[in-house]
């Protein structure tokens, strides 16, 4: 399958089951966002969805799961990180985002509606591509 892009739906491995947050990056012209972009050639999606994860983020985790089914022309991967969510942004070395923060809700200034990610919150990962990556 052949899709342009890759979305992140990165969540800390400990908040599993409990309703717990996801990563969301500030895009310096977009506002908050998730994580994601090009999917090179050759790439295979989960590895694009690693990649971008670590130069938006400099998180590394896990790719669980992928969704061809979410967003149009492209598809989400859902990643775990062994990180500890915190309640302070951080810094992204990528010069497009301006800030790196765990989210509980939807941030104002952002380029996802509501119910996008509540769409991906409560989306049922147990009926997408299972990965071993």
């Amino acid at each position: 399958m052949t899709d342009d892009f890759v979305v992140v739906w990165a969540v800390a491995e400990s908040q599993l089951g409990n309703e717990g947050g996801w990563l969301m990056v500030k895009h310096i012209e977009r506002g908050w966002e998730l994580p994601g972009g090009i999917i090179h050639e050759g790439e295979e999606p989960d590895v694009a969805a690693l990649r971008e994860l670590f130069e938006e983020t400099g998180m590394l985790g896990v790719a669980r799961a992928i969704d061809y089914e979410i967003i149009e022309g492209g598809c989400v991967v859902f990643i775990e990180v062994a990180e500890t969510p915190v309640p302070q942004s951080w810094q992204s070395t990528d010069d497009s985002i301006d800030e790196v923060g765990w989210c509980l809700e939807t941030p104002d200034n952002t380029a996802w509606g509501a119910h996008e990610i509540e769409r991906l919150r409560t989306h049922d990962w147990s009926a997408s591509i299972t990965l071993r990556s």
